[in-house]
């Protein structure tokens, strides 16, 4: 009787663990994603996405001019500390805080560093990976004044 308590113990433990395993996998995949997309690393951004993101990824880089990589210099930072998981256990919407990144702006406009936004990134587990999918170019989530 004490085994069989051991065991289902055991069980319980490995199944709990696992699951937090996954989520620190997946805020992770969500803030590399994040630190190499908004310092405009759009190659290594690439490699933490679905392949279906590569479209989006590419229409950012051709948007983004030498001058803008120049008034960036690699100062964007990102930090994930939230998320929620939808619908099943492969899908999470991951919360980024994101510093000193550029400000979308009409084209042929002079880029303009941000201080500070907040994304809602999806991550999707795809054969054994978390991977970001991209289904637009992020955008940072309005804050309500209420």
């Amino acid at each position: 009787m004490q085994q069989l308590l051991f065991f289902l113990t055991a069980i319980t433990m490995a199944s709990c663990n696992a699951g937090f395993e996954g989520d620190d996998a997946a805020l992770k995949v969500a803030t590399d994603w994040a630190d190499a997309y908004f310092n405009c690393d759009f190659h290594e951004a690439a490699t933490f996405a679905t392949p279906e993101s590569d479209k989006w990824l590419r229409f950012a880089a051709s948007n983004t001019t030498e001058q803008d990589l120049q008034t960036l210099e690699g100062k964007a930072t990102a930090t994930a500390d939230d998320y929620f998981t939808v619908a099943n256990d492969t899908l999470r919407i991951v919360t980024l805080h994101v510093r000193n990144f550029l400000k979308p702006v009409a084209v042929g406009s002079p880029a303009q560093i941000q201080e500070e936004g907040t994304f809602l990134i999806t991550v999707v587990k795809r054969d054994g990976k978390w991977k970001v999918r991209m289904e637009d170019l992020p955008q940072s989530e309005k804050q309500s004044r209420d």
